[in-house]
């Protein structure tokens, strides 16, 4: 039985009556992210990049001359850098730079759990020590977590947009019932996320901030992505001033 199978047969059982401890498990095993093996086209580009490291340890590849523009680009859950392989020619082609991060808890960087709040501040954080940002590229968790971080003052030229989440609420709404949360754990739930993140899930509302925004954003999403679905793209670039939609 994998974890999810065993997290989905403990909440059956403690949900109903005992919902703070169904849900103090719960969120803890949402935070703490696996590691994979890197795929065997992952592993030359890797090899061709720099290993830089910013604040705290936040871990991340750079290819492409120092004093070229920067793109910098996020991966989503248990993700990693080298995951943006096929990016990464064709940018340097155009005279970018490329810089891609390990979030918190993923890769090399530190730490043991991780969330999107704390992939937001990595970028910000990254991003406040990178001279000559062009644009930023987020996948899933990290294509949300630029949208936020844009909403926050994040100022790039251009932004892109893969596969992101609508809100952060939906995320975790889909996250308690894949893991059959029960009703009455629900608010405990959120309560533990909005303790151990400092922020209200609520407010992390990409297709409601998106409408206060004015960065020139590019949304791509696929029209079967099995992990959000495309109806989150659909929302977030009609809400955005401008915005694109690349289905």
């Amino acid at each position: 039985m994998n974890m999810l199978s065993t997290l989905r047969h403990f909440n059956s059982l403690t949900g109903p009556v005992i919902p703070s401890l169904s849900a103090r498990v719960s969120r803890r095993v949402l935070m703490r992210p696996r590691q994979f093996t890197p795929k065997p086209w992952e592993t030359a580009v890797a090899g061709a990049g720099e290993r830089i490291h910013f604040r705290f340890g936040l871990s991340g590849l750079r290819w492409g001359a120092h004093n070229a523009p920067v793109v910098l680009m996020l991966h989503g859950w248990e993700g990693r850098a080298t995951q943006f392989a096929h990016f990464v020619q064709p940018l340097l082609e155009r005279g970018r730079q490329v810089i891609a991060l390990d979030a918190p808890g993923h890769g090399q960087s530190p730490g043991e759990e991780s969330n999107a709040i704390l992939f937001t501040y990595a970028l910000m954080e990254a991003a406040a020590e990178i001279h000559d940002l062009e644009a930023v590229v987020g996948h899933s968790m990290g294509a949300g977590a630029a949208a936020y971080a844009v909403s926050l003052g994040l100022d790039p030229e251009r932004l892109v947009l893969l596969g992101g989440p609508a809100s952060l609420r939906s995320v975790l709404e889909r996250y308690a019932d894949g893991i059959n949360l029960k009703p009455a754990a629900r608010p405990h739930f959120f309560a533990e996320v909005e303790r151990h993140t400092g922020v209200d899930p609520n407010t992390v509302d990409i297709k409601q901030l998106a409408r206060n925004l004015r960065v020139p954003t590019l949304v791509v999403h696929d029209r079967r992505d099995s992990m959000v679905p495309f109806a989150d793209g659909e929302a977030v670039a009609q809400a955005w001033p401008g915005a694109e939609l690349m289905a």
